[in-house]
């Protein structure tokens, strides 16, 4: 059995002997072709209809039908690579054959030189054709809408374009403005496509409100570049749907800023109630649940959309909540009758949602939903929870400490005051013993001024009540001030949000943020962390005095927190850079130098690093690393 020909090509001419040479000198220049010949265009239209060519070769001249005529038919049953090939053509010819649908046209030569000629066209011809095909099948069948647009008119829409829009047809669009389907006017859009150019970076997108066929109205992320289509200047659109989840971020958002007010709770109960308010607003009429454990049990402290109820469950039972405390991770049941170990609550829930707040490897509380029906909670509702779970988590964080810091200063209190029930010695220390020396020492001075021949036996007492009264100071500082205060989770995402919407930013400075959409909590204190991202904030504005671009992002690795703050400006010179974090280094007039090795000293007194990169000329970019508290 022959191995099948990779091009195969249909020559059709009415003269035996150029059919003949065709043949041979085109499979002998290429051998990955293989032709067939016929000598009439009536037998070329059945070949067609019968079998798979790649490249169709036709004369001119002919009996019965010409090959420009022969061009209009086989265009009306198939797109196969067509190309006219005469000894008797001219420009006209040539026109009307591209009219009719003509890939190529070359005319005729005695030469056998010229075949290789003809061999390469067939060979470009047909790999453009493939490619074409290839693009179209791969263009068809993208998830993405594409579409293309010749000034703001559609000249081409895939089928996922036009679904998006709820249409059926592209003829329903082609032609039309793309003005009609959205909510822009054209200065605006104009604007959001002019930019762009052939090398653009792919990553450029902007976003656009759509009007679909049945009213609804869609937010799109538009990826716009500069093609030539059809011979026109055109702007390839790839064109995404993000309507889900943007209103998921939105409903993130609205989410974490209200979980912000549990960081201002005191008790337990506080952090439930409010709890339940915000899963209430995020899940409207569905069943919430806060329950937090204590010794080996799972206790409900409080519900929303169901009469008030007891459940108090214990850790090696069943239930979903019950599993979601032990595995310390989210549980999404999609059907509560295929779930064995379901155990029903207020009503015969049928959909439950339950998400653990863990803290330091433990999980303090669960976070639940239900509802009376199948399949009402997805991926988007589990981030929301999480997200709710890990402000939960450390707002039981500050207040456990806080309880510590109280017990241990009564504690230190008890400890200062001896063995006594009351705060009588305490008292006594301030109205006695302290203010009775410093009497003393009052005294004594008073009169060394008035008896200067008592001069060392006043010394003497001033001396010894001196002592005494730091005794007693230091005793007081000791047992009632020295309480250490430690470091507070910090909110990272929200902690720098609030440290720009106080900085001074001048408006010819454009600032661009990048947060991640997770909780990220680090222990390290507030006070501090706004110091040292207000320091650089701060150099990157005054690196750019005429203006330019802040990025601020936060990201994250597996256990550190990654802060990223990139200016435009005028880079660090090298003079600078090799005593960047030495105290009083510094370039500008009016700058003592402090604020870089504050900075350094500070990240790393608590375990965190920073890192620098600058090109003189184009920017500075310093990289802020700092461990993360998993909370979970």
């Amino acid at each position: 059995m022959l191995e099948e020909k990779s091009i195969k090509v249909l020559h059709v001419d009415d003269e035996r002997n150029q059919l003949d040479f065709t043949k041979l000198f085109l499979e002998q220049i290429d051998n990955d072709m293989e032709v067939d010949s016929v000598v009439t265009p009536e037998e070329a239209v059945e070949k067609l209809k019968n079998s798979y060519y790649d490249c169709l070769i036709s004369d001119y001249k002919m009996y019965k039908m010409n090959g420009i005529e022969l061009a209009q038919k086989v265009r009306e049953m198939s797109s196969v690579p067509f190309i006219l090939y005469t000894g008797q053509g001219s420009e006209e010819v040539a026109e009307s054959a591209f009219e009719a649908g003509v890939d190529d046209y070359l005319k005729k030569e005695t030469e056998p030189s010229h075949y290789k000629v003809l061999a390469k066209r067939v060979r470009q011809t047909v790999e453009k054709h493939r490619a074409e095909l290839l693009y179209r099948r791969v263009v068809e069948s993208s998830r993405d809408g594409i579409i293309i647009l010749v000034d703001k008119t559609i000249a081409y829409m895939n089928n996922a374009a036009i679904e998006l829009y709820g249409g059926e047809q592209l003829s329903s669009y082609v032609g039309s403005s793309i003005l009609e389907y959205i909510i822009e006017d054209e200065k605006h859009l104009t604007e959001k496509l002019s930019p762009v150019t052939e090398s653009q970076d792919p990553a450029n997108y902007f976003e656009i409100i759509c009007k679909a066929e049945n009213g609804a109205l869609r937010i799109l992320e538009v990826s716009p570049s500069k093609i030539t289509y059809l011979g026109n200047d055109g702007t390839l659109c790839f064109v995404r749907d993000i309507t889900s989840r943007k209103r998921g971020v939105e409903r993130l958002e609205a989410v974490h800023q209200q979980a912000t007010t549990l960081a201002s709770l005191s008790s337990i109960d506080e952090v439930g109630e409010t709890t339940l308010d915000i899963m209430e607003s995020a899940f409207g009429l569905q069943i919430s649940g806060f329950m937090v454990t204590d010794d080996n049990m799972l206790n409900l402290i409080g519900v929303r959309g169901s009469d008030p109820f007891k459940l108090n469950l214990p850790l090696d039972g069943k239930g979903v909540t019950v599993k979601a405390a032990n595995d310390k991770r989210s549980i999404l049941i999609a059907n509560t009758k295929n779930y064995p170990n379901y155990v029903k609550g207020s009503t015969e829930a049928l959909s439950e949602l339950a998400v653990p707040a863990v803290l330091n490897g433990h999980t303090v509380a669960v976070l639940n939903v239900e509802s009376l029906r199948e399949n009402e909670f997805d991926e988007e509702d589990q981030k929301l929870l999480e997200t709710l779970a890990n402000h939960v988590a450390l707002a039981f964080d500050r207040i456990i400490k806080q309880q510590a810091e109280q017990l241990g200063a009564q504690q230190k209190l008890e400890y200062a005051l001896g063995s006594l029930e009351d705060a009588e010695r305490f008292t006594s220390l301030v109205k006695g013993d302290l203010q009775g020396t410093l009497k003393s020492i009052k005294t004594a001075s008073w009169m060394l001024v008035e008896q200067p021949d008592l001069y060392q036996d006043l010394a003497t007492a001033i001396d010894k009540n001196a002592d005494h009264a730091v005794d007693v100071s230091d005793e007081i500082h000791e047992t009632v001030m020295h309480v250490r205060i430690d470091p507070s989770l910090t909110d990272l995402n929200q902690s720098i949000r609030d440290i720009l919407d106080t900085a001074y930013i001048p408006k010819e400075v454009q600032v661009t943020t990048v947060f991640r959409t997770e909780f990220l909590a680090v222990d390290f204190p507030t006070d501090k962390l706004s110091r040292v991202i207000l320091n650089l904030v701060q150099n990157a504005v005054e690196a750019m005095p005429t203006g330019g671009s802040l990025q601020v992002k936060v990201d994250r690795t597996k256990d550190d927190a990654i802060i990223t703050i990139n200016d435009t400006g005028k880079g660090i010179p090298p003079e600078i850079m090799e005593r960047l974090y030495e105290p009083f280094n510094t370039s500008k007039e009016n700058h003592n130098g402090l604020g870089l090795s504050y900075v350094k000293r500070v990240l790393e007194s608590n375990n965190g690093t920073i890192k620098e990169k600058t090109t003189v000329g184009k920017g500075t970019t310093f990289t802020v690393t700092l461990p993360l508290k998993i909370v979970k």
